[in-house]
């Protein structure tokens, strides 16, 4: 599927955006994904992510709590996010707002975050992302500050950057061990069979 693969050539045509990111970080470093699952785990899934991607947030909604459930709970797999924003500025606002709680709170608030401020997208404020913050049990006022300011722009711009170098064209894209998933729906087999196959491997 095409999902926002257009949005972002067109983008990227128009404005330069990922030419010259690597290395934001300084040395080329990419920057550390939030993580859930085993982090340990022989099978790495991937998925790059747009907080105002619908199609992101149907994946999060239909595919997330399956692979949780059967795989992430278990410990079979790591599963990591990875920042592609290409879609608005929301886009960046709430992978900022996203970022700072990774950093300041881990991994667990980063994806309950995650999962509550896709039921805002669409109509995302700076008033949702304090709140769902202060939900999670994060600091919402200083989450806010951090999207309201782009304190991880720098961060994020390198997460779409090592996106970029890695083939990534469009979210939600999902990733096996580094090989790309030829994803023809947002469907729970069509990210399971490959994973299958990789525990078997």
């Amino acid at each position: 599927m095409d999902y926002t693969r257009r949005s972002f050539l067109g983008t990227a045509a128009a404005s330069g955006a990922v030419v010259g990111l690597a290395g934001c970080l300084g040395g080329g470093e990419t920057p550390d994904p939030p993580v859930a699952g085993d982090p340990d785990a022989d099978v790495t899934v991937t998925v790059y992510e747009d907080f105002s991607c619908q199609f992101c947030r149907d994946f999060k909604e239909d595919v997330y709590p399956q692979l949780e459930a059967e795989y992430l709970e278990p410990g079979r797999i790591r599963y990591e996010h990875r920042d592609f924003p290409i879609v608005d500025e929301w886009s960046w606002s709430v992978a900022d707002a996203a970022r700072e709680i990774y950093e300041t709170e881990g991994d667990d608030a980063f994806f309950a975050f995650a999962d509550e401020i896709y039921e805002h997208m669409g109509a995302y404020s700076y008033d949702d992302i304090e709140s769902v913050a202060d939900d999670i049990g994060a600091d919402g006022a200083a989450v806010r500050e951090a999207a309201e300011q782009e304190t991880h722009r720098s961060t994020i711009e390198a997460a779409q950057s090592y996106g970029q170098s890695n083939g990534v064209e469009g979210t939600p894209t999902v990733h096996i061990n580094g090989d790309p998933v030829d994803l023809q729906a947002i469907a729970f087999d069509q990210v399971a069979v490959p994973i299958e196959q990789a525990l078997e491997e």
